[in-house]
């Protein structure tokens, strides 16, 4: 009988066949890269600070208020926590924990170029609104195609209303136990939700910190919190007066009160936390994305002149090698009550049209990176490198597919699709090890005790670190910039 250290080696041998795709462009953007023949690209700044008014200050232009499409997920996403939550404002005595950082903002100018707020400005997203409802599409209706949805949830009516220029899904990569046929890691702890108005969007993405239900539901409550936030301020019918990216940074910075609220009152854990706002500008044809984040969950732009760049980066620091098991910050009880907002970052980026921005966890991120992935013939690399070459390798998964041969992505829904096949592709080694049957039951095929399997687990893992990626849930949501037509 072929023992397990001889299947190991076997399938190793077998990998750049059977399991990893072909890394037929990786030399050609490594080496150029290494070798200082990549071309400059003369790419829109990415600003990023702490509080509002150490950004710029740029004038948002008219907002449709309809949505046109919205999703959220996995299984159910979002809807399926809260349905009857409290109502949280502004002036509610447990979010102080960032409206410390904001409250006062205005009263001294952080930055010689950022004007400081007014009270007007600090006071315009009190109270909250409703926001107008999601518009009922009559012939779907009719045709029976659409239940019609009377309560609204998170400021949306219809949440399966996906479109390829506004998705988002979520895959586990852990591996299946053959016996009790369960994805090891259940729950996916992940949460998405996307919302497109005519001009607008709003991308929101939660990665459950560890494992189980409690993970699962702060993700959700997470996404909910924020999403509900957003769209009921920026979104509300009784504000009529113009919108800043003052205004806007704000509204997220209480969004994330809202979530960190809802994670307590529906008794979940932790979890990363990030949210971009994009919104036309005002007098131009170009657009912004406005972000925040708190953890390790990474939003991009892609954009065909530009390539790929980060929104997050001001959140971690690329010049040093991180520990990928920190998250570096997380919403939810840390301390039994409050949230950890070390690397708490707000950000912001010019768009234009025809750009896809999205946002991934870090079971997609980290497999994006050289190192991670294993690049065919990489050499020892510093940290700011392997940022940047995750970035080109992005790219390149973007520009040319996972093939190598194309098509290239032109659109919210296959680039989601594009990301999650190759980090499936990628990780299908680690996979295929552990789901052999021999680490779950003896010679005479009786099932192996808890300690068994681990003391088996123990004898595969020099063998898993030679084969490419890292096991986790992956998600992505991406929109793609401009004006939305109705649903197709």
């Amino acid at each position: 009988m072929t023992s397990l250290k001889q299947k190991v080696i076997g399938f190793i041998r077998q990998l750049s066949v059977s399991s990893v795709p072909e890394d037929r462009s990786a030399e050609n953007f490594i080496q150029n890269y290494l070798k200082g023949k990549e071309i400059h690209r003369n790419e829109p700044d990415i600003l990023h600070g702490r509080s509002p008014p150490e950004l710029p200050r740029r004038s948002i232009g008219n907002l449709y208020h309809s949505v046109l499409c919205a999703m959220t997920g996995p299984d159910g996403g979002l809807t399926t926590v809260n349905k009857q939550e409290k109502h949280l404002s502004a002036s509610d005595p447990d979010i102080n924990f960032i409206d410390d950082q904001t409250d006062n903002v205005g009263v001294q100018d952080i930055n010689s170029n950022v004007a400081p707020l007014s009270a007007k400005e600090q006071k315009k997203l009190i109270p909250l609104q409703k926001s107008e409802s999601a518009p009922v599409y009559q012939e779907e209706l009719k045709s029976g195609a659409v239940p019609e949805i009377k309560d609204e949830i998170a400021g949306v009516f219809h949440w399966k209303h996906p479109h390829n220029r506004a998705f988002g899904a979520s895959t586990t990569l852990y591996e299946l136990n053959p016996l009790t046929k369960i994805n090891a890691g259940e729950p996916i702890a992940d949460c998405f939700a996307i919302v497109a108005r005519k001009n607008s969007a709003i991308l929101v993405l939660a990665d459950g910190v560890n494992w189980g239900h409690k993970a699962c539901i702060a993700a959700r409550a997470a996404v909910h919190g924020c999403v509900d936030y957003l769209n009921k301020s920026i979104f509300s019918l009784a504000v009529e007066e113009e919108f800043t990216t003052t205004d806007i940074f704000l509204s997220l910075l209480r969004s994330f009160n809202s979530a960190h609220n809802l994670i307590l009152q529906e008794e979940g854990m932790l979890t990363t936390l990030t949210a971009v706002v994009v919104l036309p500008l005002a007098n131009s044809s170009k657009y912004i994305a406005c972000c925040c984040n708190v953890g390790d969950s990474l939003a991009y732009v892609y954009s065909s002149r530009y390539g790929v760049r980060e929104i997050t980066q001001g959140s971690h620091d690329v010049h040093s090698m991180r520990d990928m098991r920190d998250a570096l910050g997380a919403l939810g009880p840390v301390d039994g009550q409050n949230p950890e907002l070390t690397n708490l970052t707000l950000a912001m980026t010019e768009v234009e049209p025809g750009d896809l921005v999205f946002v991934t966890s870090d079971g997609v991120s980290d497999n994006l990176d050289p190192v991670i992935g294993k690049f065919a013939g990489l050499p020892t690399v510093e940290a700011y490198q392997r940022h940047r070459l995750t970035l080109l390798r992005t790219e390149d998964l973007i520009r040319n597919g996972v093939s190598g041969k194309g098509p290239s992505v032109t659109c919210a829904k296959d680039l989601v699709t594009s990301l999650l096949d190759f980090v499936t592709r990628l990780t299908a080694a680690k996979r295929h090890i552990l789901e052999d049957v021999d680490l779950y039951v003896n010679n005479e095929g009786k099932d192996l005790s808890r300690s068994e399997q681990r003391v088996r687990r123990r004898e595969i893992n020099g063998k898993l670190g030679l084969v490419p990626g890292k096991l986790d849930h992956a998600t992505v949501v991406a929109y793609s910039v401009g004006e939305l037509d109705i649903p197709s």
